[in-house]
């Protein structure tokens, strides 16, 4: 049977496309595109292995487990994108609004995608 989240643990989020843009100088800058709505649940990193992994950044790591079915495509560089049900199209290094609204910055960036039965990424304080 599916995995669901608990109803009252819900939460919604906005996703921001990483785009890499060069410059007329041929320097390079990112800025994260449109915000696309997403469900899931979110909750501050912990444990063993993630103290490990993060050590001092420990307090700016949130896990997000996001909600619905995706699917795993790579492109013709082999990077993965993990694409949901609604179309949206998840990569490293994307942003994520989690304490913002879809109008402002993502105050979160991916770092890791985990594809376990539902889409869990740890995310990043910027």
């Amino acid at each position: 049977r599916p995995m669901k989240l608990r109803r009252n643990r819900v939460e919604t989020f906005y996703h921001r496309k990483r785009i890499v843009e060069k410059d007329s100088e041929g320097s390079t800058r990112e800025r994260y595109g449109t915000a696309s709505l997403i469900y899931g649940e979110s909750w501050p990193a912990s444990g063993k292995v993630q103290a490990q992994q993060y050590g001092q950044r420990l307090n700016y790591i949130r896990n997000l487990r996001i909600s619905g079915k995706y699917e795993i495509k790579p492109d013709e560089k082999g990077r993965l994108h993990y694409i949901l049900d609604n179309g949206t199209d998840i990569q490293e290094s994307d942003g994520i609004c989690l304490f913002v609204g879809s109008d402002r910055e993502s105050d979160y960036k991916i770092i890791s995608i985990k594809p376990y039965r539902m889409l869990t990424l740890e995310v990043e304080k910027l």
